[in-house]
């Protein structure tokens, strides 16, 4: 399907407003790479003074997380510095499911020369604390809505991260292929025909497996899990509980439901053999009918220029219709890098959200829907139906980035491909996986 830009600029403000309502209303506390745009006099575009009086470029660097668009976000750093002689703003490599880690030791090792902007969020966020520098003084922080504030600030109250965007995801599915194998996609509301479903997909020409996961921590685990402790109505506390060690995953209904329906869905499944461009490249050749991945997927699909519709399935578990939606990592900068270079970073962060030429990039390049007012919104299929389950308020938290603990992504990505390998059931995963809890919550 041709991906064509169909919004209007007054329905994607639409969309950016109605995700931060539903992003921030949640029950508890977290491309094209050739294209290259103008980025006009909105920078700071002069040299900064240094104490002494004289002017002088500031260095700063930059690790992002998100490693979907970090080819795109070169060309924006690429661009910001062509046109401001003031700062020079180095990207990073980033690291995927090393990320973490690899930052850690950054901080480690020497805090002052560590990233002077860096992205986190959810578990693990709170051993940087001590290096995030309060950002109420930035413009973006000012767009916020409250409850936003209130995920991204320290216990003083003052805001330390800027949310990069919020997401949502699912099965996305191939439309064209449900259809041809004679499925309604909107009659799958239980598990039962869920399956029924992938039998019938696992018959078609040139299909490997009709669903396709990606290998990587938080795609085979955290997000896949979350389907299980999101349809908890007391997720907080009996999470509390299986990390205390007097409950286990298990004694979860929804999560024993999410269990059960693995072992029903796993000979269906590609086993999470695969990484995130590998999957989403199978399911642009088709040899996927769906892939559990979110609206991040669409700066990929489009670049692959798929031939045939798709859009998001929800995953029927415990009869749910909803759609996991919610605030993806922060920008976070740097306590301990000098106050030029913290100052280059708040003014490059301000730029990139708030000027005009920043949220052409964001949004046209990056990909990313804004959780501030009256900020630029992405178009594209995935997109307007995350707008939609959330303007309709069908959404589920997003529980890992508030009550799993740190560590648990790797140690459940573990368990998971234990359970692929054919070492154990849905029963002994949840076994491995109390036993994992408790172990990382000490």
């Amino acid at each position: 399907m041709n991906m064509k830009k169909i919004f209007s600029s007054g329905l994607a403000l639409s969309t950016a407003l109605v995700l931060l309502a539903a992003c921030s209303s949640t029950s508890t506390n977290t491309g094209s790479s050739g294209s290259s745009q103008a980025a006009t006099g909105e920078t700071a575009g002069t040299a900064m003074q240094t104490d002494g009086g004289s002017s002088e470029t500031v260095s700063i660097t930059l690790m992002q997380s998100k490693t979907e668009i970090q080819e795109d976000l070169q060309t924006v750093v690429d661009d910001y510095n062509a046109l401001n002689t003031g700062v020079n703003v180095t990207l990073l490599g980033t690291s995927g499911d090393n990320f973490s880690t690899v930052l850690q030791s950054n901080f480690a090792a020497d805090p002052a020369s560590a990233p002077t902007i860096f992205t986190i969020s959810g578990p693990g966020a709170e051993k940087f604390n001590d290096y995030m520098a309060a950002l109420d003084d930035t413009k973006a922080s000012t767009l916020l809505a409250d409850n936003m504030k209130a995920l991204f600030s320290d216990a003083d109250g003052k805001v330390n991260g800027l949310p990069m965007g919020v997401e949502g995801y699912g099965f996305i599915y191939n439309v064209d292929m449900f259809k041809q194998a004679g499925i309604d996609a909107a009659s799958l509301t239980d598990m039962d025909q869920f399956v029924a479903a992938l039998d019938t997909l696992s018959k078609v020409d040139g299909v490997t497996a009709p669903i396709g996961f990606a290998k990587e921590n938080y795609f085979v685990f955290v997000h896949f899990f979350n389907w299980g402790t999101a349809l908890d109505d007391s997720y907080s506390s009996d999470l509390a509980d299986v990390a205390a060690g007097s409950k286990t995953l298990a004694d979860i209904p929804s999560v024993k439901a999410w269990a059960d329906a693995l072992d029903q869905i796993a000979p269906y499944t590609n086993k999470g053999q695969v990484s995130y461009d590998e999957q989403v490249a199978g399911f642009s050749a088709g040899q996927y009918a769906m892939i559990h991945q979110g609206v991040w997927a669409q700066q990929v699909l489009d670049d692959n220029e798929v031939d045939f519709d798709y859009d998001f399935l929800m995953y029927p578990l415990e009869g749910n219709s909803k759609m996991p939606v919610g605030a993806s990592t922060a920008y976070r900068v740097n306590n301990k890098a000098t106050e030029a270079q913290q100052t280059a970073a708040k003014q490059f962060l301000d730029w990139l959200i708030t000027s005009e030429d920043g949220q052409n990039y964001s949004a046209d390049l990056l990909n990313l829907i804004p959780p501030y007012e009256g900020i630029k919104a992405p178009t594209g299929k995935l997109t307007e139906t995350v707008a939609k389950y959330a303007a309709d308020g069908q959404t589920l938290d997003w529980t890992f980035n508030t009550d799993y603990p740190s560590g648990i992504d790797v140690d459940g990505a573990a368990a998971m491909q234990d359970y692929f390998n054919g070492k154990t059931d849905g029963e002994g995963l949840l076994q491995q996986l109390t036993e994992a809890w408790g172990r990382v919550s000490e």
